[in-house]
């Protein structure tokens, strides 16, 4: 009779905890599905969507020029130092020619020489045609007198040629354009050979830069359209001012060059910059590009706010501007659209716009 009585108290316990746990569960599983889900939402408009373009290169003196001697030998002076102004024809540096010098006296001779053997030749052609005009020469005599001339002549027209390679003045260097000593290459007492730079001179009142424009986007730039530049914090308007007319076939990209103001001489060539520039606008209705969503083989979709409820709605989508996609159907001006919180969304979850935090 006692075991018959614990039996019951022992099955009425058991009933009532799974009584509970029911009860529990289904509280909990009412809660799970009245779960709101906070999202943030975009009323869907018409708006103009601008494309930009960012590239980088480094800057140039607008004109720049490597001045180099013509002749090998000793460098005896050296002028302006790197940042000093110069103009056209001053003088940069000085060198000992010696041996140069030794051709430019031989040349020089030889042509002092030549002219006068040109001048004596000249006079007597002369004076022999004047008297084979009056019968007192023969023709023979004459013609000796014209060959002579000639040859003469010939020989004065290649010493002029061989003095005017070898040249006068080039133991001097001088600035063959007016602009802002960038670098200065050599020292005195050191051996240059003829060609190698000394100088490099360059205008930096302008700057220019050589942005690589991938071949695909060229037809957007053309000389004249406006580019922002960037130096750190500082930012500059240039101007296009060349479209190069090939492409470089191992980057696949086209050279543009674009010139930028620089009266303070603030900015430096070889500094690297950053360019932008507005390849490209469309108008249209533009979302997130977080906001589509495209799982397996379903077509894009969004979900849209109505009331508190997504209502998950297939899109077409268009081309991507800086981060918004292009929405050509599905939705339309004034819709609710969830752009952040969206990848947690089935449809008809209940949802609640979140509260943007106090900054």
């Amino acid at each position: 009779m006692m075991g018959r009585k614990i039996f019951l108290i022992l099955a009425a316990v058991l009933f009532l905890a799974a009584a509970m746990l029911t009860a529990c569960g289904g509280k909990k599983d009412e809660q799970q599905a009245e779960e709101v889900k906070l999202v943030k939402i975009q009323t869907a408009g018409i708006e103009k969507i601008t494309s930009f373009s960012e590239l980088s290169g480094l800057l140039e003196p607008s004109e720049e020029s490597a001045v180099s001697f013509e002749a090998t030998g000793r460098i005896l002076e050296m002028g302006p130092k790197e940042g000093d102004r110069v103009g056209t024809g001053d003088f940069l540096a000085r060198m000992d020619a010696t041996e140069y010098s030794l051709q430019v006296a031989q040349a020089g001779a030889g042509l002092e020489k030549a002219s006068a053997a040109y001048q004596k030749a000249k006079e007597d052609f002369s004076r022999l045609e004047q008297l084979y005009n009056q019968g007192a020469l023969s023709k023979s005599d004459f013609e000796g007198a014209q060959v002579s001339f000639t040859v003469a002549e010939r020989d004065y027209l290649l010493a002029q040629e061989s003095y005017s390679l070898v040249g006068g003045g080039k133991d001097s260097l001088k600035s063959p354009i007016s602009g802002t000593v960038i670098a200065r290459l050599s020292a005195v007492g050191q051996v240059v050979a003829a060609g190698t730079t000394v100088y490099r001179v360059g205008q930096i009142e302008n700057l220019k830069v050589i942005l690589p424009v991938p071949d695909r986007e060229i037809s957007r730039w053309k000389a004249g359209g406006s580019v922002t530049l960037s130096l750190y914090q500082d930012s500059r308007e240039g101007k296009v001012t060349r479209v190069y007319p090939a492409t470089n076939q191992g980057t696949g990209t086209i050279g543009v060059e674009v010139t930028v103001a620089n009266n303070g001489h603030d900015w430096h060539p070889g500094q690297v910059v950053r360019a932008r520039f507005a390849a490209d606008s469309r108008e249209g209705l533009f979302i997130p590009v977080e906001a589509v969503l495209n799982h397996g083989l379903d077509k894009p979709y969004v979900f849209l706010a109505s009331g508190d409820k997504a209502v998950k709605t297939p899109v077409t989508t268009g081309e991507l501007f800086n981060n918004q996609l292009e929405i050509t159907s599905g939705i339309k001006p004034g819709d609710q659209v969830v752009v952040k919180g969206s990848e947690m969304l089935f449809d008809g979850n209940t949802i609640k716009e979140a509260e943007v935090a106090a900054q």
